[in-house]
């Protein structure tokens, strides 16, 4: 079918380029250059803790360094158990505080932070990027033009649009919050004008030959029976609709919420103690508000979609993360070792002395050898297993290491370990919860 390309619109008020210290030239540093793994989260209030404090809203963690840390620390152990290799991130305060998380507690696992001001000066929030995966020419912008519904325009305070070249794939992905409230009658023309605007830039990018991802707290539900929450909750706007719909000349366009490979059961992206008691009480006080919409190119290509909902959503974020894994080859070797070694299985919980047996096997999967001078096993507070001893691993070898009183535990209650190499990059992450004694832990992947 022929397309039909609309006006130029001169869509950037504001374009922010920021170059990564260090690349010069666009770089992969995927653990696995064969998938792409996308995790949108909404980190409720990811602030620094240092003065000056941005917005005029009040929170457990504002104005302490300390507690702000703690929470730094629990986002991103979220981000380290699913792994993704992009990160939308909703509710930054700014480049510090982006910083502060990706320095401090994800030091090492490949990611670029890309931070877009906003224009909410009454919350402070805003919109930012992790990726493992340099967008074209280091450059992402934020796009002010306005929407319209009814006799509503209105723009998208906290949004950013990216491109990226994944080895001939072109993908334009945006990130975004849209105003809060969704059962508030008062924002339906409000919301809905925000949805024009985002649905016109992505109508834009993909008429420049562009798949589409749009990821975020799009603070609405999908009335679309196949990506419809687990309580059937309905949306007062058509929001979503009018997004997934694109061009309403073709439908070859149209967007697929990835919510709709998640088990119904399971598809709840927030929480909310409606009746402030302090309390979870499902399955009324959950529902889906965090979307990941793709082209139907890019759907095609799912290989799992997932909302796992293993922290509480009291103590860490009232949202869940939305993590989808795609199946895109890639010939760019990432400029690494990895997919060299991996680890192939852990035993926390061996029988005897754990200071003595805990054990860890690893197998090089590449083609050439590896010396394992230089590398280690780390947790997540920072102690290791140096793996030195384990000398030179032929290809297709598999090798074990006893713990032998090194400083790292694997804790029986659950853990994360890394593999890193001697370059410090994170070539894989491992987790796992509660273990029995002899109870083997296998990668998820």
């Amino acid at each position: 079918m022929k397309k039909r390309w609309g006006p130029i619109i001169v869509f950037f008020s504001i374009v922010v380029c920021l170059i990564a210290s260090g690349i010069s030239n666009a770089e992969d540093r995927r653990t696995n250059p064969d998938n792409l793994t996308i995790m949108t989260l909404n980190a409720q209030f990811l602030w620094d803790g240092v003065e000056p404090e941005e917005g005029r809203v009040d929170f457990p963690w504002k104005n302490s360094k300390t507690e702000a840390e703690e929470h730094m620390s629990e986002i991103a152990n979220i981000i380290i158990r699913n792994n993704p290799d992009i990160v939308n991130l909703v509710e930054v305060e700014n480049e510090e505080a982006l910083n502060a998380l990706n320095n401090g507690f994800l030091n090492g696992r490949g990611y670029v932070p890309y931070f877009i001001q906003g224009r909410d000066s009454y919350t402070g929030e805003d919109v930012a990027l992790l990726t493992r995966i340099d967008p074209e020419s280091g450059t992402i912008a934020r796009d002010d033009r306005k929407g319209k519904s009814g006799e509503i325009e209105k723009s998208v305070s906290k949004n950013y649009f990216a491109k990226f070249d994944f080895n001939g794939i072109k993908v334009g992905v945006i990130g975004l919050h849209f105003l809060a409230y969704p059962n508030r009658e008062d924002r339906i023309n409000k919301r809905e004008a925000q949805a024009d605007a985002i649905r016109s830039l992505a109508v834009e990018l993909h008429g420049q030959g562009y798949q589409i991802v749009v990821l975020g707290d799009f603070n609405d539900y999908d009335a679309d029976e196949l990506s419809r929450d687990h309580i059937d909750s309905m949306p007062i706007t058509n929001v979503l609709k009018n997004i997934k719909e694109m061009s309403s000349s073709t439908f070859d366009d149209n967007l697929v919420n990835a919510a709709q490979y998640v088990p119904k059961a399971t598809r709840h992206t927030a929480f909310y103690d409606e009746n402030r008691n302090g309390y979870v009480n499902p399955p009324n006080e959950f529902t889906s508000i965090d979307h990941v919409l793709l082209s139907r190119e890019l759907a095609e290509s799912i290989e799992s979609v997932a909302i796992p909902h293993n922290h509480d959503p009291r103590e860490v974020t009232d949202h869940f993360p939305v993590v989808v894994r795609l199946e895109i080859s890639s010939n760019s070797s990432g400029g690494g070792t990895s997919g060299l070694i991996k680890i192939t299985s852990l035993i926390p919980n061996p029988d005897g002395d754990e200071n003595q047996n805990e054990k860890a096997s690893l197998k090089n999967t590449g083609s050439t050898a590896i010396n394992m001078a230089g590398w280690k096993l780390r947790d997540l507070v920072g102690t290791h297993w140096a793996l030195d001893s384990l000398g030179t691993v032929n290809p297709g070898q598999e090798v074990t290491i006893l713990r032998h009183g090194q400083s790292m535990a694997m804790n029986n209650g659950g853990d994360t370990i890394d593999l890193v190499a001697p370059n410090g990059r994170v070539i894989q992450s491992v987790s796992y919860s509660r273990v029995e004694e002899e109870e083997v832990v296998f990668p998820a992947d």
